[in-house]
């Protein structure tokens, strides 16, 4: 498996995979999902594939099938079309949101990362509240959530914004232009081999520029800023996984314009440390800093020594993360009970055919 290991194949998932090795499956990652089709790179290159029918079939929803990042057993097709996903390995972590619409239903954006590039611009586009969005969602297990200010050259004074996000939200913070290619070297340190990057942010705030300079080439098609309010154009259409020249495999996404939280994976906390820090000066354990009294936060509200605006922000982010998860309990357990089911009834086929075939 040595063609993998620039991929991020290691011991990990070598132990992952051994259980599929009898069943005459290869290893790949996922790099490109388009269509129902799935771009991989495997032991011996690059290829296409769909996933099996049993795979689909035991499904209880979206997230259960591949996504970028993910390692996959894959069947080789016997008339040379695509190979066949038998199974999805067990995920380090993903990046899911709620999907829109009223389904409701999980969105899995990338699996399997160990740092997010949460990326936004240093002119108009800053915005402390989506930021605080951002980092409740990538509170993942094993994953490092890191801040990337774009545009720096638009931006007269970054050294005071880059210190107050900083202080604010408890994570590096890193501002770079990639048009003048000042401040690329500082993000060197999270691109080294077998780690896998994913870069969240919003449209036009300059991720495929960035993609661009971190690969040495023009991967992907990018706009002009907009004179009117200083954006650029959405240019990104699909995720794509990519290794890069100085080692590291980067992840790139269509911007995001809502970011609505997904319950699993997903913490407040993560995301407002200060205020973390404040509720253990709390009289109750319990304290839902709205009304108690004795309440650190509260008092530091009342004091100076905590912003409104991310008083208010944590609130919300907390509520509404509260309704997403009860109504994601409810629903998990209707999706076990039918998964059960499907699981019954394929087992039950398998059975019958294999009495069958005995029997003739």
């Amino acid at each position: 498996m040595e063609a993998l290991k620039g991929w991020g194949w290691s011991d990990v998932w070598a132990a992952r995979f051994s259980a599929h090795t009898e069943d005459g499956c290869v290893p790949g990652r996922i790099s490109v999902e388009h269509r129902g089709l799935y771009h991989f790179h495997g032991p011996h290159g690059e290829g296409v594939a769909q996933v099996s029918g049993r795979l689909r079939h035991l499904a209880s929803g979206r997230a259960d099938f591949p996504a970028v990042g993910d390692w996959v057993a894959l069947r080789a097709s016997p008339d040379e079309g695509p190979a066949s996903i038998t199974a999805v390995l067990g995920r380090t972590n993903k990046l899911s949101r709620k999907a829109a619409g009223e389904s409701g239903e999980e969105q899995l954006l990338a699996a399997n990362l160990d740092v997010l590039f949460l990326v936004t611009s240093l002119n108009r586009d800053l915005n402390p509240r989506r930021l605080e969005r951002f980092l409740a969602a990538a509170a993942l297990p094993g994953c490092r959530p890191v801040l990337i200010l774009t545009k720096s050259d638009l931006c007269e004074s970054p050294g005071a914004a880059v210190e107050d996000l900083r202080d604010q939200l408890g994570v590096p913070v890193h501002p770079v232009s990639a048009l003048a290619g000042e401040g690329l070297d500082a993000l060197a340190t999270y691109l080294t081999d077998g780690l896998t990057v994913a870069m969240l942010g919003s449209s036009g705030v300059g991720k495929s520029t960035l993609l661009n300079r971190l690969a040495g080439l023009d991967r992907q098609d990018v706009s002009p800023v907009r004179e009117d309010d200083d954006r650029g154009r959405h240019t990104t259409t699909r995720r794509e996984l990519v290794a890069l020249p100085q080692g590291g495999l980067l992840i790139d996404s269509p911007g995001i314009r809502e970011l609505q939280l997904w319950a699993e994976g997903a913490d407040v906390d993560a995301a407002f440390e200060d205020v973390a820090r404040l509720a253990t000066g709390c009289t109750f354990s319990d304290c839902s800093h709205v009304h108690e009294p004795r309440c650190a936060v509260l008092q530091a509200l009342t004091e100076g020594l905590l912003d409104r605006g991310r008083y208010d922000s944590f609130l919300k982010l907390r509520r509404e993360l509260a309704y997403e998860a009860a109504r994601t309990d409810g629903r998990a357990a209707r999706e076990r009970k039918e998964q059960e089911r499907r699981i019954h009834r394929a087992a039950v086929k398998q059975h019958r055919q294999q009495r069958k075939r005995k029997g003739s």
